[in-house]
């Protein structure tokens, strides 16, 4: 099961930009969705104040990219919040990588470090250890894979893995780096940056990712177009 890539792209609170459709000022803050009274709040250090039933647009960011796009009418305006109505919402599918979630693939990792032992007074010699451990791929874009491993000690976030995915043949000792990580008992999950790839492994990869991708999200019913 996907950790961080299902949170950061599917969750209901997310970091956004305030946008006057009329090409106002913009203004970044955080957007929480209401599904049940089917509003969008806005909230912010700063908020502009606009007059009831003004037409305005939130984005949802993905790092700097905007990859949904949500427009409503001015329900409610103060300096740090803003409430839309009437919201019609809209996936930016070309902005945002494909993606292919909730999967469980079998992976190995191999994890490769220096370790310093003593050798008598005050010599001491560095030695390689290459460690080697099963994992599952739960999800993958482009450009970031994410794995689960069971280690007693989990790695640590800049830390270089290489990845092998055999069945079907996804990365051959592929460079990965950990990004982000997130652990709960003796698994963890890491989100990792794809390191360089061959021409053919990518093309293997980006077909598997149209086939299996996860369509993006629609929140709203949009009937108030």
């Amino acid at each position: 099961m996907s950790v961080h890539l299902n949170q950061n792209l599917d969750s209901l609170i997310f970091k956004a930009v305030l946008k006057d459709p009329t090409g106002g000022e913009c203004f970044e803050g955080r957007a929480e969705i209401n599904l049940e009274e089917e509003y969008i709040d806005f909230k912010g250090e700063f908020v502009p104040l606009y007059p009831l039933g003004t037409p305005m647009e939130i984005y949802r960011l993905y790092g700097k990219r905007e990859i949904h796009q949500f427009c409503g009418q001015v329900y409610l305006s103060d300096t740090n919040l803003m409430r839309l109505i009437k919201v019609t919402d809209h996936p930016m599918p070309q902005a945002l990588d494909v993606r292919c979630t909730n999967i469980a693939i079998p992976a190995q990792i191999v994890s490769t470090h220096t370790v310093t032992i003593p050798s008598g007074g005050i010599f001491r010699k560095k030695k390689t250890e290459t460690e080697v451990l099963p994992a599952s791929l739960t999800a993958m874009t482009q450009a970031q894979v994410e794995i689960l491993v069971e280690r007693a000690e989990p790695f640590a976030e800049g830390e270089q893995l290489q990845l092998t995915v055999e069945e079907p043949a996804l990365f051959t000792n592929t460079t990965i780096t950990i990004r982000k990580v997130f652990t709960y008992g003796d698994a963890s999950s890491y989100l990792c940056a794809i390191g360089d790839e061959s021409n053919t492994q990518l093309d293997l990869r980006n077909s598997f990712l149209k086939e299996n991708q996860v369509k993006p999200v629609q929140y709203f019913s949009n009937t108030n177009e």
